[in-house]
């Protein structure tokens, strides 16, 4: 800011009230009034108060029977509609606020001072309700914070008739920037408080994340959370999930207004969605800080809806292992001794026609069925988890971390898409055997300092590539297991490629249908 040049301005200014005015007294008293509306501006921390002091001087300052100043939300509504010139009873008889049309919305939209000898000539005029004082010579200016128009200060009807003239105009332009100045310091303490309610709402749905209690599928929940928050007009979150991507709105994100479009970073910075936040037509403009507080609150969430997707993916390994440990015992330890006591038991019977051998055999029976049904609860815990508990992602990331382990190697692992969903147990085998063989392959051939590894579902397929930054393809050498995933590949109606990976070593691409034609 030119200070120097600001205080030639406010110089010149003064000059010319005291010019216009012919008793020197008043023109002291005028001096006064604007002294007195600049130091409201700096002392004054209830902004309402500060901008009503504001409208009051300048009503007095340029002799206006009305005047008005109406600051804009960021969602683009009314915020604050201050007035001087009329009491509470006309005020409640005019009733609703302005809403911005007209003449009072062009000093916004145009962001250019209006001043006007008779309003009702002007085409842009969009008349008035009933009750409202009569409005002949208008005199409008924006009250600018920083490069945006955040509302309107204007004043009608001057005294004695007479229009309003370029020192009136200058007048109010400097009681204006006195709004803007208000309306800053108050927007710096509203940026405080906002960015506090961000990271509260981000620590409420981490928590709920971390805790179960809020489903990393549930992008509902989260987008109107950013509403409430953000105060805007609608929201629209969309997590990638491959073809079956999730997404969810909240309020209205049509129409024109500013919006503000912040990517989804999980670990690594890898993007796994997008978040939009929309303000109404004439909302503020996004500003770079309301970027960066929407991008902390997206990359928060979205790894911790990443670390619950791994927990979820732990829980059910470990409940696989539990199930495969349970059935272990049941049939190395209780088994085994159910049918110790069964055979010892039937050595004892003497005459099974007896009542005592009668009864005997009948004991001999029962641990027999007893076996059977224990027999049948191990089948149940050593089968195939179902959808509800199998998860092809922990599957595979047991496989990686075993295969891998005690290698000198760098790994990276990726899913994309509902592979959980729809990927069943028996294409699941496919693929980790795929998976298991293509390491192998990496770890004795491909002299291989890193190899990462892709599973997806896209559309109808299935598409898993691994590539590794390794020497190639040796020429000559054997072919036999790369043959074997091009078989599996044609089996399922598939197919298999492999070849050289950019900028070195070899990428290898298995792609079937997730599901029979």
């Amino acid at each position: 800011m030119d200070h120097g040049a600001e205080h030639a301005d406010l110089t010149a200014l003064v000059a010319r009230i005291l010019e216009r005015t012919d008793d020197a007294e008043a023109g002291r008293a005028r001096l006064a009034l604007l002294l007195s509306a600049a130091q409201t501006v700096t002392r004054e921390l209830d902004l309402t108060h500060a901008l009503q002091r504001i409208v009051e001087a300048a009503r007095e300052l340029v002799g206006a029977q009305y005047g008005a100043l109406g600051v804009i939300a960021p969602d683009g509504s009314l915020e604050r509609f201050l007035h001087s010139g009329i009491d509470a009873e006309q005020a409640a008889l005019i009733g609703h606020l302005p809403t911005g049309h007209g003449i009072l919305g062009a000093v916004i939209t145009d962001a250019a001072t209006i001043r006007l000898d008779h309003l009702d000539h002007d085409p842009r005029s969009a008349g008035f309700p009933a009750h409202h004082p009569p409005m002949g010579s208008f005199l409008g200016v924006p009250v600018r914070v920083g490069g945006a128009v955040f509302g309107n200060l204007y004043l009608t009807e001057r005294a004695g008739g007479e229009p309003f003239d370029d020192v009136d105009e200058a007048i109010i332009t400097t009681l204006a920037a006195m709004a803007g100045t208000a309306i800053a310091n108050s927007r710096l303490y509203e940026r405080a408080q906002e960015e506090r309610r961000w990271l509260e709402a981000s620590e409420r749905v981490i928590q709920r994340l971390l805790a179960g209690q809020l489903s990393p599928d549930d992008a509902a929940e989260v987008a109107e959370t950013v509403l409430a928050v953000s105060e805007a007009r609608g929201v629209l979150l969309r997590i990638d999930e491959g073809d079956d991507a999730l997404s969810a709105t909240a309020g209205d994100v049509g129409g024109a207004g500013p919006r503000l479009d912040v990517a989804l970073l999980g670990a690594e910075e890898r993007r796994i969605g997008t978040l939009a936040i929309v303000r109404g037509p004439g909302g503020h403009p996004f500003e770079e800080a309301d970027r960066e507080t929407a991008e902390r609150f997206a990359r928060s969430v979205a790894i911790a809806r990443e670390l619950a997707l791994s927990r979820i993916d732990e829980q059910r390994l470990a409940l696989a292992d539990e199930r495969e440990r349970i059935a272990r015992d049941l049939h190395d330890h209780v088994i085994q001794s159910l049918f110790a006591i069964g055979l010892t038991l039937q050595s004892a019977v003497g005459d099974p026609l007896s009542p005592t051998g009668a009864k005997i055999a009948a004991q001999v029976d029962a641990i027999d069925a007893t076996i059977r049904q224990i027999r049948q609860a191990i089948y149940r815990l050593s089968a195939p988890p179902s959808a509800e508990t199998y998860s092809l992602r922990a599957r595979i990331n047991t496989l990686v971390r075993q295969t891998l382990e005690g290698e000198d190697l760098d790994s990276r692992l990726e899913f994309s898409g509902p592979v959980d969903t729809l990927v069943d147990t028996r294409l699941g085998d496919e693929v980790a055997a795929v998976i298991r063989e293509a390491l192998s392959n990496a770890m004795r051939h491909s002299r291989a300092r890193a190899v990462a590894v892709s599973v997806a579902v896209r559309g109808a397929q299935v598409v898993l590539t691994v590539t590794d930054d390794g020497i190639g393809m040796p020429a000559g050498g054997r072919r036999s297991g790369l043959e074997n995933l091009r078989a599996r590949a044609v089996e399922l109606g598939g197919t298999f490629s492999v070849g050289p990976a950019s900028p070195r070593g070899t990428q290898l691409r298995w792609v079937v249908p997730w599901k029979a034609s």
